[in-house]
């Protein structure tokens, strides 16, 4: 049994050695009077010279004062000549903004690879250590599995005890407020991994696609068959299946298969190519055929993955309208290709389409219908004028009535007319010509909770012009829009102040508007 001290050794400077060598973070280069604790701003410097500390190189020198040339526009060190930030000796909270995770490598016994995290600080107290570096993750990779311990630490009680974690993943730096620090981690060549357990693991592919590497590295120590994987041009998958898809890449994958062509589960080279051809295949579009081929619905085709791609979502109708209207899959797909040339609309907007169609059989309790009719946009169209008649049957009783009601309310002027709606179709077609939602105030008028008019000229009684909607109280103008809900043409407000001025009048005259409730 492996265990948290069974790890290589590893020193202070190796550890900073490799930070130096990855990491290229800001260097800074602090200065004060030789004289002082600090610069003096009201007397000015003391002395004819800066003491200065380079965090680079870690050296503490004496430079001569240069009139010319203060100490604050140093951008390189004197001594190294490395790029630095100058600041004053005081300023050292600048160094507290320099903080992240590092994370490396290390050859352990036999064919071990262990994996370190630190967290690295700069040292306030720049006098010692340039690094303030404390360890707070270990795991170890080997054959068959991986272990993984972690450990805490306060300013009371210091370095907790390693305790022992069951996930194996990477262990990020997380702060208050939710606040994550950068992850770096330590380059690992193929040398390094040569004879370990990690040597076909892919690490590289796995750096460069994963969010989380270190949790696949754990999945391929326990099953080396996730290599194939990658090289079949699948890896994808595993980027799926660390967005919470654990149970769909399950599903696909038998990673205890003992041959590599066992892998991936009832599915042949040719459908595999197929599937890995397409630009975003997932395991949605993976296990949606191999549940269609179980059905029998669906050949052995590599073809017949392009088909289900352009399905998107509604896959999973297509099993059950085969189901329903009694076709083989390859009877059902030649009918929607053939109805998607028709109409000139992609194959999943048609089964979408025909999806609605059946569902409104359904609602109208049609019974003996064409389930595939040869215009399936024209047949749903019809269907659809049909339906919308039977939702406002109830309205149109109310409808009549409040037609005779508001009869006075007519008027012809100046080769312009106006009327209230005659019926509940008439109010839908209104909405659908003028684009707007007139529609939805059908109820609202049959209750004469308001009154919807139609603005028309003389010479096009029936072409749509202007909505108008008028208070049942106040007899005033709520709105009067043009097409597409556009501010109303000079004619057609002239029109208006005059017709109002007009209800006023017939009003004044003992003629008053009343509502049905």
């Amino acid at each position: 049994m492996r265990e948290v001290n069974d790890c290589p050794a590893l020193e202070y400077s190796e550890v900073c050695s490799k930070i130096c060598d990855t990491i290229d973070h800001t260097e800074f280069l602090f200065f004060r009077c030789s004289g002082g604790d600090d610069l003096d701003w009201i007397l000015g410097p003391a002395g004819d010279g800066y003491e200065m500390f380079c965090t680079d190189c870690g050296q503490r020198f004496f430079e001569k004062r240069d009139r010319k040339r203060p100490a604050s526009s140093y951008d390189r060190c004197p001594r190294c000549g490395a790029p630095v930030m100058p600041c004053r000796w005081n300023d050292r909270r600048k160094l507290e903004d320099i903080r992240f995770a590092f994370h490396l490598f290390q050859r352990g016994e036999g064919r071990e690879v262990w994996f370190r995290s630190f967290k690295v600080a700069m040292n306030r107290a720049f006098m010692g250590d340039k690094y303030d570096i404390f360890e707070y993750c270990r795991m170890v990779f080997y054959d068959g599995g991986a272990r993984k311990w972690t450990r805490g630490c306060d300013w009371i009680c210091g370095a907790h005890p390693w305790e022992p974690v069951k996930s194996i993943g990477l262990k990020r730096w997380h702060l208050r407020y939710g606040q994550t620090l950068d992850d770096f981690f330590a380059g690992v060549s193929r040398d390094e991994i040569a004879g370990s357990c990690l040597e076909y693991a892919q690490a590289q592919e796995a750096f460069d696609t994963l969010r989380d590497p270190i949790e696949y590295l754990g999945l391929y120590a326990k099953h080396p068959q996730c290599e194939y994987i990658w090289k079949m041009g699948l890896g994808r998958f595993f980027r799926e299946r660390e967005m919470g898809r654990k149970a769909a890449f399950a599903r696909l994958f038998n990673l205890r298969a003992a041959r590599p062509d066992k892998l991936v589960k009832n599915m042949n080279r040719q459908e595999i190519r197929a599937l890995r051809e397409h630009p975003a295949y997932s395991l949605d579009l993976a296990y949606d055929y191999l549940q269609l081929k179980a059905d029998g619905l669906v050949p052995a085709d590599a073809g017949w993955m392009a088909f289900l791609y352009e399905l998107g979502s509604n896959r999973e109708a297509f099993g059950g309208i085969c189901a329903r209207c009694r076709v083989s899959g390859e009877c059902l797909r030649r009918y929607l290709e053939r109805q998607s040339r028709r109409c000139g609309r992609p194959v999943d907007t048609v089964i979408q389409e025909l999806t609605d169609y059946h569902r409104q059989i359904d609602r109208m309790q049609i019974n003996g219908g064409n389930l595939l009719p040869h215009d399936l946009h024209e047949a749903h169209a019809r269907l659809s004028a049909r339906e919308r008649k039977l939702q406002t049957a109830p309205f149109n009783g109310q409808f009549r009535l409040r037609r005779r009601l508001l009869h006075w309310m007519c008027w012809r002027h100046d080769g312009m007319l106006i009327r209230p709606v005659d019926s509940a179709d008439e109010l839908t077609r209104e909405g659908e010509q003028m684009d707007n939602c007139v529609a939805g105030y059908a109820k609202r008028h049959a209750e004469g909770k308001t009154i919807i008019l139609l603005l028309r000229r003389c010479d096009a009684p029936c072409r749509s012009w202007h909505t108008v909607e008028i208070d049942p109280i106040t007899l005033t103008c709520k709105q009067c829009y043009a097409k597409g809900n556009r501010t109303r043409e000079p004619a057609a407000a002239r029109f208006m102040e005059e017709y109002l001025a007009h209800l006023q009048t017939v009003r004044t005259d003992g003629k008053t508007t009343r509502s049905v409730a």
